[in-house]
């Protein structure tokens, strides 16, 4: 009998495509050394196949009511054939939501994904206050959160900073979390001069927005961009509204003054300052 067919015998675990129940293999999953785990670790079990077996596209999976990211394979050999593809699991906690900046303001629905979330650090800026923000690794098996995306929890939200693939093969991204209110609605007031009468006609518009600090997503176009000060945020409204510097805008939270306007592409960035 082959060494091949030896392994195959003790594939007994069953593995299900997370996404789709349909599908489903068989493997071995290693026992948890607790002596070699600590903290998030310990969700992180090594998974062997046949070479054959097919990994979900999507790359998360199911064993019994735990979800797993999967990695990258590697492949065990004997007298030159490959006999078994092993692989690195990381168990998945969360379903996120993953939406562009421009499905968010439209209120679109965005890519659904298993997701791993670790802590990475805490940072302070004294321009600010002295609050904590948390930062996080979001780990996802495939890659579909670019930078400058937003994943959603049911309870959090996150900006991504970046992201990239790890040498296991499955994508970190680095992300900030984001203070409430994050989704906003934003009310423009604007005053028009009418040099027949000398006067002025006002008008408004109320539209979705979404509220960040100023210090996790902002450029200086320019020496002589206006500098941002303690209290400024930035609110992201669709490029479809120009919005004027001075102009003077409502949030739940009261009046804004706006400084300047950045175009972004899909979406215009305000700098605002309270009025």
């Amino acid at each position: 009998m082959k060494l091949k067919s030896v392994s195959k015998f003790f594939d007994k675990t069953k593995a299900v495509d997370a996404y789709n129940s349909s599908y489903s293999f068989r493997c071995q999953v290693e026992p948890l050394d607790m002596y070699r785990t600590e903290g998030t670790r310990i969700k992180v079990r090594n998974m062997s196949t046949a070479p054959e077996v097919i990994i979900p596209v999507r790359r998360a999976i199911k064993i019994d009511s735990q979800a797993y990211l999967v990695s990258d394979s590697s492949a065990d050999h004997w007298s030159g054939e490959a006999i078994r593809s092993r692989y690195v699991l990381q168990g998945a906690d969360y379903v996120v939501e993953i939406r562009t900046i421009a499905q968010v303001l439209e209120n679109a629905p965005g890519v659904q994904a298993w997701a791993s979330i670790d802590f990475n650090k805490y940072s302070t800026d004294e321009r600010d206050s002295a609050d904590y923000h948390p930062q996080y690794h979001i780990f996802l098996g495939e890659d579909t959160a670019a930078e400058h995306t937003i994943i959603h929890t049911t309870e959090r939200t996150y900006l991504v900073k970046n992201s990239y693939k790890t040498p296991s093969g499955l994508y970190d991204a680095i992300c900030n979390e984001l203070d409430d209110p994050v989704i906003d609605a934003v009310t423009f007031k604007s005053r028009t001069y009418i040099p027949i009468t000398d006067s002025f006609t006002e008008s408004s518009s109320t539209i979705r927005c979404i509220r960040i600090r100023w210090q996790d997503k902002f450029t200086y176009l320019s020496q002589g961009s206006e500098k941002f000060e303690r209290g400024d945020i930035q609110v992201l409204v669709p490029s479809s509204v120009t919005p004027k510097a001075a102009d003077v805008v409502d949030l739940s939270d009261g009046p804004w003054r706006v400084v300047s306007v950045v175009d972004s592409g899909s979406h215009n960035l305000l700098h605002l300052r309270r009025a």
